[in-house]
């Protein structure tokens, strides 16, 4: 059983990028035993997005080995000494205050996947991750007014490295807008998949440069809700049963209800002193008058 040493607030640099990315805390905890000693860090940000963003600078600047990273949510953590069971990081989330766990952005899926340098990405959200990461490029280039995202990556190439970026805008037509912006400005090789413009900054040959934007691909996956087929309603056997089911409920009913009539009538008789026949006329129709 490890037991809590000590714990310290953790501030990250650089303080603009992190500010942007909507850091609320952060924490390092030490823990030990009669064998070991651990550590656990935690970033709490303000949503998925930027934890995203957030893990992918804390593991991309971090020494290969050094510590496992795990992002659950809105929250970032950091394992050192040790690799957790999924059964501890869950008993541990249950745990952490404010946690959110809305939906991780779709933007970085949109990446190559062939010939990436591992740890290269970083997510960019606004002017200071832009000029942490892509340092020259103007924001007013890049129209952060919109919401714009941007997901930035290296690749290899057989020329030499490639550095790419996917800022995603709200539709079609603001990239179509962007596209042109970018392409009047000579040092980037720009190209549009839908919403999605690739903008390579750093590249050995135009060649390099195309080879790695023909493999951005935009795909819209659309999901329709279907009722899925009941294996027991597509049963003739079952619906057999059920309706044999329903048929004798019926039945059921309608001998309780013919019973509880007769009841009525007989009690009726009883206290009024009427004779069985002498209501006949009730129910006659007399058709023959």
């Amino acid at each position: 059983m490890h037991t809590r040493k000590s714990v310290a607030e953790l501030k990250p640099e650089p303080a603009a990028v992190w500010a942007e990315y909507g850091l609320q805390v952060a924490e390092r905890a030490e823990y030990a035993d009669a064998t070991a000693r651990v550590a656990v860090s935690a970033w709490r940000l303000t949503d998925a997005t930027n934890a995203q963003a957030a893990m992918q600078l804390l593991r991309g600047t971090a020494a290969p080995g050094s510590a496992a990273f795990e992002q659950r949510g809105n929250y970032v953590l950091r394992f050192e000494g040790f690799k957790p069971q999924e059964e501890t990081i869950n008993q541990l989330i249950l745990s952490l205050p404010r946690y959110d766990p809305s939906s991780l952005p779709a933007l970085t899926g949109f990446l190559p996947a062939a010939a990436r340098h591992g740890r290269s990405e970083r997510y960019i959200l606004g002017p200071a991750s832009l000029e942490a990461f892509v340092p020259g490029m103007p924001p007013s280039l890049v129209a952060f007014n919109f919401g714009t995202e941007g997901q930035l990556a290296r690749y290899k190439d057989r020329d030499g490295d490639v550095t790419i970026v996917l800022f995603n805008y709200p539709n079609p037509q603001i990239a179509k807008e962007r596209l042109v912006a970018f392409q009047e400005r000579k040092e980037y090789v720009a190209r549009r998949s839908g919403p999605i413009v690739s903008v390579v900054t750093q590249s050995p040959s135009p060649d390099a440069a195309q080879r790695v934007l023909s493999q951005v691909r935009w795909e819209v996956n659309v999901t329709l809700d279907q009722k899925q087929p009941d294996p027991k309603g597509d049963n003739i056997g079952v619906l057999f049963l059920n309706v044999s089911k329903f048929s004798g409920l019926m039945i059921l009913f309608a001998l309780l209800a013919g019973g509880a009539f007769a009841g009525f009538r007989m009690l009726g008789r009883k206290f009024s002193g009427q004779k069985a026949g002498d209501d006949s006329a009730v129910i006659a129709l007399h058709i023959d008058e």
